[in-house]
């Protein structure tokens, strides 16, 4: 029986509060909002984030209403790279293999499994009390020029700062557990991240709307430019209510390295 309670080593990870149900059609179109942060893509300006998160089936359970915990562990210039880091995220975080009853890396397991939202899905990790791990590799335009600071080992070593806009689909799930992440920028600072993450919604395409506006949503709530959340979570600096009852959280998230990781890297240097 598998009776140990998993460990949690998210301290400086994104949390997100669970968001309330809010049913509109915003957007004046009837396609959902897509952004163009992504449109153009090539290997050569490509970035893939390897991305763990960890989700509570069932938030009711959680006192503090907490759905998703995210985490993204490097970056790097190739998608062989990224997946090869993703399949070890898992046990370098400190996991073993035993505390789950579920454990996939397939797409015939993940079919298996009947899990939706699989793009760049490389690991899903079930435990025993309904604690759901998932590794994603993620990819966005090099916006800020980072593959060319990259090691030779093809990962960008530097501190990172992450736009991540993750979508609560309540039209899937009343409980908000049904999240897409997308990691759409990574940039060196806060405050370019922030700078972006401020505009990357508006910057979305929607059948007849080029460039929406802050109006063209039911809602939209912005934090200030003095704080790092608009009351919608730790991160959360933007939150908007899209087509079909999709909440819209939009997050700068500092990159963290996993310790083992980082230990056995800088051995690696001083070797």
């Amino acid at each position: 029986m598998l009776s140990y309670v998993l460990p949690a080593p998210w301290e400086h990870s994104s949390k997100f509060k669970k968001v309330l149900p809010r049913r509109f059609n915003p957007i004046k179109s009837n396609r959902s909002l897509k952004l163009n942060s992504k449109s153009g893509l090539t290997q050569e300006n490509s970035l893939y984030h390897v991305v763990l998160t960890k989700s509570h089936i069932n938030p009711a359970d959680d006192p503090n209403g907490q759905v998703q915990t995210l985490r993204i562990c490097g970056t790097y210039t190739s998608s062989k790279g990224a997946q090869d880091a993703a399949h070890r995220t898992i046990f370098e975080a400190g996991f073993e293999r035993d505390w789950f009853v579920e454990y996939d890396t397939k797409e015939e397991e993940f079919d298996q499994s009947h899990l939706r939202h699989r793009e760049g899905l490389a690991v899903f990790a079930k435990a025993k009390d309904g604690t759901e791990l998932r590794v994603h590799v993620s990819v966005s335009k090099d916006t800020a020029g980072l593959r060319s600071i990259a090691g030779d080992d093809g990962k960008i070593h530097a501190q990172l700062y992450y736009v991540v806009v993750t979508s609560v689909l309540y039209s899937e799930d009343d409980t908000g557990v049904e999240r897409e992440n997308s990691v759409e920028a990574a940039f060196p600072s806060y405050a370019k991240a922030r700078e972006f993450a401020g505009k990357v919604l508006l910057e979305g395409k929607a059948e007849d709307v080029l460039m929406p506006s802050k109006s063209d949503f039911a809602e939209y709530e912005e934090a200030e430019e003095d704080e790092r959340d608009c009351g919608y979570g730790e991160n959360v600096v933007v939150h908007a209510v899209g087509e079909s009852g999709e909440n819209f959280l939009v997050s700068v998230v500092q990159g963290q390295e996993l310790e083992s990781v980082r230990l056995a890297e800088a051995a690696m240097r001083i070797g």
